[in-house]
């Protein structure tokens, strides 16, 4: 890293420590600054509203989709408790349902057997219940829901799908509606269970996938159907853009409160997104090297974010999920230099 962009963080970071002393002074005077909720921290980005200090969160898979909801949702509390995050992102990994005794898709004529269903994730749904109950007054939480096409590649294969979308694209639109209506029956039992949004993680609009031509004839719809849905239920509607060279210009239109993407991995940086986006950005942590960083070089990464965004429309978070085998100490680092912040 370029010594005068570490030796801009040091600044920073000291710039950080004498408004520290200001404020511990003012609280001596009796005139400290009254802390926010999670909830009121949360809803003033949305409104983009200045806030006492950034919300962050971050999140990884727990490996959990073969137990029971209870573990999931042990899972997920435990890990808010050790993190304490301003909006728990739930994890999501429990497998779209075949029809009975269809173990996968091995025949293009299976794709012919899929059909809506009403509660397709019902250990998901008493997870997210148990989460509510806990959280309840708390903290936000999200539920995470992937699009239709990335369930189709998780069915069967990457190359099954590419075949099917070439040899058969009526019936590939077809089976993504049905999937995408049983995602949306997901999502608002999800909401009616408390969440205060979906994270929608979109990984096919991208440049490595397919173009933007293809996604818009193909995709598109299906993500429109999810996002319909819970369109006038929830007040925490993500859209998480997966890739390194997304179709920006396509899924900036969605109709979403906030974009999480990431500014390391695409080269975008926050300055640029908000000029597209008028909505709240959910970014700024390089998701890859965040265990690598030096402290300097974190707090760099926050300071350079809520200048950018000038504590407003902003939720601290990488553009991705962390490494499921990272150590607590990093996590627990981006949590101290927020609340520094």
């Amino acid at each position: 890293m370029p010594s005068s962009k570490i030796s801009r963080r040091h600044f920073m970071a000291a710039g950080g420590l004498f408004a520290s002393v200001v404020m511990n002074r003012g609280t001596i005077l009796g005139s400290s600054k009254s802390q926010m909720t999670k909830i009121e921290r949360i809803k003033a980005v949305l409104r983009a509203e200045r806030v006492d200090r950034p919300p962050f969160t971050f999140w990884h898979h727990f490996g959990l989709e073969k137990l029971p909801g209870e573990k999931q949702a042990e899972a997920t509390l435990d890990f808010y408790r050790k993190f304490d995050v301003d909006l728990l992102k739930v994890m999501s990994d429990y497998s779209f349902p075949l029809p009975e005794n269809m173990g996968a898709i091995t025949e293009f004529s299976d794709w012919k057997k899929i059909e809506p269903i009403k509660n397709p994730f019902p250990e998901q749904i008493k997870a997210l219940k148990i989460i509510d109950k806990e959280l309840k007054g708390k903290a936000p939480f999200v539920e995470t829901i992937f699009q239709s096409w990335t369930v189709l590649e998780k069915l069967s294969s990457k190359k099954t799908v590419e075949q099917l979308k070439r040899e058969d694209p009526s019936t590939l639109k077809k089976v993504l509606r049905a999937i995408s209506e049983s995602q949306g029956n997901h999502a608002r039992l999800a909401l009616d269970a408390g969440a205060a949004g979906i994270f929608l993680a979109v990984a096919a609009a991208d440049h490595s996938v397919m173009d933007t031509q293809e996604y818009l004839k193909f995709v598109r719809e299906s993500d429109l159907m999810i996002l319909d849905a819970v369109k006038d239920k929830g007040y925490l509607n993500i859209l998480h853009i997966h890739g390194n060279s997304p179709h920006f210009d396509t899924l900036l239109s969605y109709p979403i409160q906030v974009i999480n993407y990431s500014v390391y991995g695409t080269g975008m940086s926050l300055n640029e997104m908000k000029k597209k986006f008028s909505g709240t950005l959910m970014g700024g942590l390089d998701e890859t090297n965040m265990a690598k960083l030096t402290d300097v070089e974190l707090k760099g990464e926050i300071q350079e974010a809520v200048e950018a965004m000038q504590k407003r429309r902003l939720i601290l978070a990488p553009g991705c999920s962390v490494p499921n085998d990272i150590a607590d100490g990093p996590l627990l680092k981006v949590r101290e230099l927020v609340l520094e912040t």
